[in-house]
């Protein structure tokens, strides 16, 4: 092991049973959110710098005010948070998270944010392909990398935990929860579940999304998008959107009646201004 990952596990270890507030940039209304290290070591760090910058170039180009927004695999609710500051007090953001310890936290988050933002509703359960009760591995290095077992087993040297969690599909909560104009998936190797049960967002709603895909998943989760008539983009650290062909890490989604020609490279989310 590294010198560098040896002070993080120190440092994780150290820290990681506390909570502490950090407040967001001031683009974002500076709104302090509930986080731990348990989730990201880095976040011990000033600012967000070595942190969730993709999700503030996603939050800042692709959500417009009034935008009702769906947060998968919330998190600590970085996302969910900046998500609400641009849509704004007629907006709304829904986030779901499968831990209960972080669902907590977003939850302390949201109860205390001001009337500017949008009202934002966690919701702890997973998402999958299935209603179902599935086992949410929680690994040592950084509980960001939460994932259900059915994806993926780490191994009983890398699992510090596992919790029995409900899953629900997506079009389980289009019947729950207002239809989403932007979704962002974050959810560690299952976002081919996510999409197997998404069928009517897919569809009929149609919404953005921004999701992060495991290699494992890059072909299957393209042919489903481009099967449903998305256009994909690479997010770039600039915060550009590059059209590709196939999926990739970080991949924006749009619907193709939205994205038009002359606006499919350029800034991210332009197809949707």
């Amino acid at each position: 092991m590294s010198f560098g990952l040896q002070l993080a596990r120190v440092a994780r270890h150290m820290t990681g049973r506390f909570t502490f507030r950090k407040r967001l940039p001031a683009e974002f209304g500076a709104a302090r959110i509930h986080v731990t290290t348990r989730s990201d070591v880095r976040l011990l760090a000033p600012g967000f710098s070595r942190t969730a910058t993709d999700l503030f170039q996603v939050a800042r180009a692709c959500i417009k005010a009034g935008d009702c927004v769906w947060d998968i695999g919330s998190n600590l609710g970085i996302f969910a948070v900046c998500a609400a500051w641009k849509a704004g007090n007629r907006g709304r953001v829904f986030a779901l998270e499968p831990d209960p310890c972080y669902a907590d936290l977003l939850y302390r988050t949201a109860r205390t944010l001001p009337d500017r933002y949008a009202a934002v509703t966690p919701l702890c359960a997973a998402v999958a392909d299935r209603l179902s009760i599935l086992e949410l591995a929680i690994p040592r290095r950084g509980h960001s990398r939460n994932h259900l077992r059915i994806v993926s087993d780490m191994g009983d040297n890398e699992t510090e935990a596992v919790k029995q969690v409900i899953s629900v599909t997506c079009d389980f909560l289009l019947a729950c929860w207002p239809k989403p104009d932007f979704v962002k998936i974050d959810i560690e190797g299952a976002e081919l579940l996510f999409l197997g049960g998404a069928g009517q967002m897919l569809s009929q709603v149609r919404p953005g999304l921004y999701l992060e895909v495991s290699p494992a998943n890059c072909d299957e989760v393209t042919d489903l998008l481009l099967r449903h008539r998305y256009v994909l983009s690479r997010v770039a650290a600039d915060g550009t959107a590059t059209p590709v062909d196939r999926c990739v890490f970080n991949t924006l989604a749009q619907p193709a009646e939205h994205v038009g020609s002359a606006e499919r490279v350029g800034a991210l989310g332009g197809g949707r201004r």
